[in-house]
């Protein structure tokens, strides 16, 4: 698949969810930490992982982390070495993995092209929970929130797509899923995450 995702500088990305004013890299990184405090998985599956931001959480689970862009899988391995990393494009065939009590993917899911497709994947791989952050608006901001990153950062803004929220849990309920909880997490400039805890029915 091309992607903006493949031309875009980890520090570019990770500058600028790590902005104050952006707020989403510590949101994400404090997901992570509560779901594996709350969830105590012993394995975990991270989507579009990119520099790992969150795997401190973690110290003697398996965790294998996908993501399309190499130069980023190289990045993580670098910061977390006992962890295991794949290039994967997510909206093709996920490869055979195991099975996970915990998957997790953030700022993922809004850049999938067949939602159906990847959910009944997952299905097959996770016989616990599935953690997922959505990011949404209520006063209609732009993709890409301002920053001194935000001209660089343009060409995958324009690859995203706000979901709706409703639309995404009929999904997963088709594919297997059930819902354990929601809750919102507020961040800067309008923006908000929310955060879904999925259940996969046995």
């Amino acid at each position: 698949m091309s992607s903006a995702w493949l031309n875009t500088e980890l520090e570019t990305y990770e500058s600028h969810v790590a902005l104050s004013t952006v707020g989403q890299a510590a949101a994400i990184r404090e997901a992570i930490r509560e779901a594996v405090e709350q969830l105590k998985p012993e394995s975990f599956l991270y989507l579009g992982c990119a520099g790992g931001n969150g795997l401190e959480a973690f110290s003697s689970q398996r965790v294998v982390g996908l993501d399309l862009n190499q130069t980023y899988l190289d990045r993580a391995r670098e910061r977390f070495p006992a962890a295991g990393f794949m290039q994967c494009d997510l909206n093709q065939t996920l490869p055979s993995l195991g099975s996970f009590d915990l998957a997790f993917g953030a700022l993922v899911f809004e850049y999938i092209e067949n939602l159906n497709d990847l959910l009944n994947q997952l299905a097959q791989f996770v016989n616990g929970h599935l953690v997922v952050l959505l990011l949404a608006t209520r006063e209609g901001a732009p993709a890409v929130s301002d920053s001194p990153y935000r001209e660089l950062l343009q060409p995958v803004g324009r690859e995203f797509r706000y979901l709706s929220i409703e639309s995404f849990l009929e999904t997963a309920a088709l594919a297997g899923f059930e819902v354990a909880g929601k809750q919102e997490i507020a961040l800067p400039a309008g923006k908000y995450f929310v955060s879904i805890k999925l259940r996969r029915r046995l």
